[in-house]
């Protein structure tokens, strides 16, 4: 396989690193459906750091330039739960170049790439609020064009899972999905020694590892379907997610990943993915929007640029960005 982006590669590998430990008797499962539902119940929050990245090939969508893209990305933040999943949330995201890849988008961007353009436009950190269901943005991307003394973009309704879930699309806060996606794991591993652990529940752990593809994704996954907007596009609809979720001693979660590549299925290839790190499960913090002088609503980034602050992008059917010549 080729090697996918540098972020996301080395928490893929230390997840088969973890899988290859020697497991302890499987007397005691941890309940993981179980431990997610009561801290829902409890209206817990949840504080996270998001890795990932993308490397897309030149593709229909893309290619009226023949210009890949690869690039990582970074999220903080915290979700507030309530017993229907996310009901809130407070993320910082930012989108990263290397050294050396850098150079080549802003070369791009000033020939007139407008893919290139949104990109740059996200490299310094930007936020995303969702109180109420109403999602809000700032960061130049989305304020380039508001009206002056404006510095919240205003993005209409969207549930607080679908702002947070569109890099790394597992939403573990969605119970069906999560044991649907449990039941149909390909490893399981449990009680597995983990000296590293800096808790007394880290230090032992376990892991659910599967497949499913974007097409039953969107079938099972509300909050998928709503990042998705439409059906995966038809060359990514059977294309295999991989995803593994790793649990402490009492179930909960604490880090969640999915990952894809074309490689098998077609040339030039495109692969990404994210891991979610859960750094933390604790009482309820509220989450408070922007204030109304700052908000002004906004359609779309201004300069016709798009959107492609989500890695659901790439595989959405209606997602065809006009690149200038």
């Amino acid at each position: 396989m080729r090697r996918l982006p540098a972020l996301l590669s080395a928490v893929l590998a230390g997840a088969a690193t973890t899988l290859t430990v020697p497991g302890a008797a499987e007397a005691a499962v941890p309940d993981v459906v179980g431990a997610v539902r009561n801290q829902l119940a409890k209206g817990a929050s949840v504080k996270f750091t998001q890795y990932g990245g993308a490397y897309l090939g030149v593709r229909s969508k893309y290619d009226s330039q023949a210009h890949p893209y690869r690039f990582d990305l970074l999220q903080n933040g915290t979700l507030l739960l309530g017993r229907r999943g996310v009901v809130a949330a407070n993320t910082t995201r930012q989108v990263r170049f290397n050294r050396y890849l850098l150079p080549l988008a802003k070369e791009r961007a000033a020939e007139g790439d407008l893919v290139s353009q949104s990109l740059l436009a996200q490299t310094k950190p930007y936020r995303w609020v969702n109180v109420n269901n109403r999602f809000y943005s700032t960061g130049r991307l989305w304020t380039a064009g508001l009206p002056k003394g404006k510095t919240w973009a205003a993005r209409g309704k969207r549930s607080a899972g679908a702002t947070v879930f569109g890099d790394q699309v597992i939403n573990i806060f969605e119970i069906a999905t999560l044991k649907a996606l449990i039941a149909d794991a390909d490893r399981r591993r449990y009680n597995l020694p983990n000296p590293a652990g800096k808790t007394p529940d880290l230090k032992v752990t376990g892991i659910y590892e599967g497949t499913i593809t974007f097409a039953e994704l969107y079938r099972l996954s509300p909050t998928f379907r709503e990042v998705a907007g439409r059906r995966p596009d038809p060359s990514y609809a059977n294309l295999v997610l991989h995803w593994y979720i790793t649990f402490d001693r009492r179930g909960l979660p604490f880090k969640v990943a999915s990952r894809w590549t074309t490689q098998e299925q077609k040339k030039p290839y495109s692969d990404g993915g994210a891991a979610m790190d859960i750094q933390s499960w604790g009482a309820a913090k509220p989450t408070a929007g922007p204030k109304s002088a700052q908000v002004a609503a906004v359609r779309a980034p201004a300069g016709g640029l798009p959107e492609f602050d989500d890695m659901v992008e790439v595989i959405r059917e209606d997602a065809r960005p006009t690149i200038k010549r």
